[in-house]
């Protein structure tokens, strides 16, 4: 499937760097440059993928108030691509709702498999971002001990949740585990009611304190 992917260029250097690397991609489709969040919200048919250099609270607030004049079925994934190395704005970033953030030296295969990911759904974060920002919580001693506030996961529920965490999309966890995809959809809908979050973003930060496999 073709991911649409719209572009809010900041008018540097690095931007169009994007650009091109989207112009060259056989499995992403990019619907345009615009100069601001809004006037990606104002199309009729938003892309399914927004690509900027800064996301903040305001920033969610307004697509959450378009979806909701709107009806949209869906808004886009934000996917921050940085100029700055500086983990602060990392932070900003995720917290306020985007579901991927590169920093300024990730290459261009790193950015397809971002959009990709982001057009899934899925959050992608590379490791640096994901362990400063969510700094790993004390382990349990043992996998079998792991827990979500008062509800247990099973090793099978950690290896997804782990893979999610990892930017993978079910697709992808089935394979890698050898599940079928409906197994995979059952297994996150679980891991949702069990840490009562509602996204991959939010499980993604939940990972973050388990010692997981890889």
């Amino acid at each position: 499937m073709t991911v649409t992917v719209g572009v809010v260029d900041d008018g540097s250097l690095a931007f169009r760097g994007v650009v091109e690397v989207l112009n060259g991609a056989p499995d992403a489709t990019l619907v345009g440059v615009f100069p601001s969040l809004g006037a990606v919200l104002a199309l009729e048919v938003v892309p399914d993928v927004l690509i900027t250099d800064r996301y903040c609270a305001d920033a969610a607030q307004q697509v959450r108030q378009a979806r909701q004049a709107r009806q949209f079925v869906a808004c886009p994934g934000v996917l921050v691509v940085s100029g700055s190395a500086d983990l602060g704005p990392a932070q900003v970033a995720l917290s306020a709702g985007a579901l991927g953030y590169l920093g300024p030296y990730a290459s261009a295969d790193t950015l397809l498999r971002a959009v990709d990911t982001v057009g899934s759904g899925d959050c992608y974060v590379t490791g640096r971002y994901r362990e400063a920002i969510h700094p790993p919580r004390p382990v349990p001693a043992t996998r079998d001990d792991a827990t979500v506030g008062a509800r247990p996961l099973s090793e099978r529920e950690r290896d997804v949740l782990t893979l999610v965490a990892q930017g993978l999309t079910h697709k992808q966890i089935a394979s890698r585990l050898s599940l079928s995809k409906a197994t995979v959809d059952t297994y996150v809908h679980r891991l949702r009611q069990k840490t009562g979050m509602s996204n991959k973003a939010g499980l993604t930060r939940v990972a973050m304190g388990f010692d997981a496999p890889g």
